[in-house]
């Protein structure tokens, strides 16, 4: 390796070989926790909204048939991993609306942070005929 000289007026650069690989490794677990924070949310987002459209159709079963909607809803929910489901209707309809709650209880893994427990909980409520 040839050694150059300092030009005259020219300021000194101090190596900085491996600085990068320092900077990377201070941030890489932050970035790690970051990911699986967005996916494991993504996929409680995703069984809510899933769990929204349920009550949904439960609600409108229910408005024809009231004794079929919370089986019907946990028959739709039971091919899905949403972990303990409950079913209880809220209203009958008596008061002129039939109005259904769905909730999910789920145990999540995530690796960094350990176990979750999430309650997701959904209501809809559809007009008796």
């Amino acid at each position: 390796m040839i050694l150059r000289r300092p030009v005259a007026g020219t300021p000194r650069r101090r190596p900085d070989d491996g600085l990068a690989a320092v900077e990377f490794a201070l941030v890489l677990p932050l970035l790690v926790v970051l990911l699986f924070t967005l996916v494991f949310g993504g996929s409680v987002y995703f069984d809510q909204l899933q769990l929204q459209a349920v009550a949904r159709d439960a609600a409108r079963i229910g408005s024809v048939a009231s004794t079929s909607a919370c089986s019907s809803a946990l028959a739709e929910l039971a091919t899905n991993q949403m972990g303990t489901v409950g079913c209880s209707v809220v209203t009958n309809c008596s008061t002129g609306a039939f109005k259904v709650l769905l909730t999910s209880d789920q145990n999540l893994d995530i690796p960094i942070l350990g176990s979750r427990s999430v309650m997701l909980k959904a209501t809809s409520s559809y007009a008796c005929s």
